[in-house]
């Protein structure tokens, strides 16, 4: 079901307005919390993350282009009710069709958290996803990968399918770990990987 646009934009504008006095309506899960305090700032301060596409819009990412200051953020959301709540550089559209939208290795990066069992709920999609990655990610692009562990939300085992092959596994330095558990009550995990040349 899609949200009417008027209360998408109502929501914004609270969202906009509050937060410039340091009121945060947000829900503070402990995955946004792992986002945004501990894989963002990494992707800020490394200079090889020039151009970042995060997947994914809403309400609570209105604020996420402006972490990433003198970087080009760009957004992708299928609703276009939710276009308000992304980027200046903001795409409606789905992450299964990334080759259709975007250039040959125009990212550095790629998040793509809280799609999967989302509305990316069967193997074919997350095929088509994943070789849009490829071709949208320039090589040894990162990926950020984030799920929900949890049967309601986990359509299919992700790993289970061929077009991982795409990518390999990355030690993503603030975790020291290919994979970084944030919350045991959603089970959600981030996974890294870098792009195949």
């Amino acid at each position: 079901m899609t949200k009417s646009p008027l209360r998408s934009k109502l929501r914004a504008g609270l969202h906009r307005h509050l937060i410039r006095f340091g009121i945060d309506t947000r829900k503070k899960r402990p995955d946004r919390v792992a986002l945004e305090k501990v894989i963002f700032p990494e992707l800020q301060r490394d200079p090889q993350y020039q151009s970042i596409l995060f997947v994914g819009c809403a309400w609570y990412t209105l604020h996420y282009p402006s972490l990433f200051g003198g970087k080009k953020f760009h957004t992708l959301e299928i609703d276009p009710a939710q276009a308000c709540f992304g980027a200046m550089d903001h795409r409606v559209g789905s992450c299964e069709e990334l080759e259709a939208i975007f250039s040959l290795g125009q990212f550095d990066c790629i998040v793509l958290n809280g799609v999967f069992g989302f509305g990316m709920n069967t193997p074919d999609a997350l095929n088509r996803t994943l070789h849009g990655i490829h071709y949208a990610m320039r090589s040894f692009g990162l990926l950020v990968f984030g799920w929900n562990d949890l049967p309601a939300h986990a359509p299919f085992p992700p790993f289970s399918v061929e077009s991982w092959s795409l990518l390999e596994p990355y030690r993503f330095p603030p975790c020291n770990a290919e994979r970084y558990s944030s919350d045991s009550i959603n089970r959600h995990s981030f996974h890294f990987f870098v792009n195949r040349p």
